[in-house]
């Protein structure tokens, strides 16, 4: 970690993984020509829009879901796929990064993000994780907006299985999220799939 930073910015790039936008780095102390001479020398990369490595060579995953994140803006949180892939939930990488950001938002802010899916909702904070960085949503309510964009009710049954089969959650804690949510397709196969995962859990 470079030592001629303030430490406020130090603190930062530990925290996102040497990634942070020119808005936090302008907050911690940093000067705007300072900013981008480390750019112009290679000290700094720009991985997107107003966002930046702090180091020089391949970003890692972590690094690149933060750049990702912090490009979406105030109130972005990663889910779906992503979610799952932090959760322990998906056992492969997605191609590309989701992210969810508040349905309140001005249309003309849902950014373009080459390899990021936008998803938009007006209960994310609800949502996501109270204390977990970085920002995500609940298991359950991932697992949950993973049945809603599976392609076939067989897939969304296999997600619910997979969670609790995890034990990343329990099937009364899914039921409540599907209780919580106004829309949800396929709701009554799904409570009677949770039933069914409950009763198994139950016998072993």
């Amino acid at each position: 970690m470079p030592t001629d930073l303030p430490a406020d910015c130090r603190d930062l790039l530990k925290l996102q993984h040497g990634i942070l936008t020119r808005r936090q780095a302008l907050a911690t102390g940093l000067a705007a020509d300072d900013i981008e001479a480390r750019v112009r020398f290679g000290k700094w990369t720009r991985l997107q829009r107003g966002t930046y490595a702090a180091f020089t060579g391949q970003p890692s995953r972590e690094a690149l879901l933060w750049a990702a994140l912090l490009r979406a803006g105030t109130g972005a949180t990663f889910s779906h796929q992503t979610a799952a892939e932090l959760a322990g939930l998906a056992d492969e990488t997605s191609t590309s990064i989701h992210i969810t950001v508040p349905a309140g938002r001005h249309p003309a802010r849902a950014r373009k993000i080459p390899g990021v899916v936008i998803h938009r909702s007006g209960r994310i904070y609800e949502a996501a994780h109270p204390s977990l960085l970085p920002p995500q949503t609940r298991v359950e309510e991932t697992v949950i907006d993973l049945t809603q964009t599976a392609p076939a009710l067989d897939e969304a049954f296999g997600w619910l299985c997979q969670a609790a089969g995890r034990r990343l959650t329990t099937p009364q804690r899914l039921r409540q999220t599907i209780d919580a949510r106004r829309r949800v397709r396929w709701r009554s196969e799904l409570l009677a799939a949770l039933q069914e995962v409950s009763a198994g859990a139950l016998r072993t």
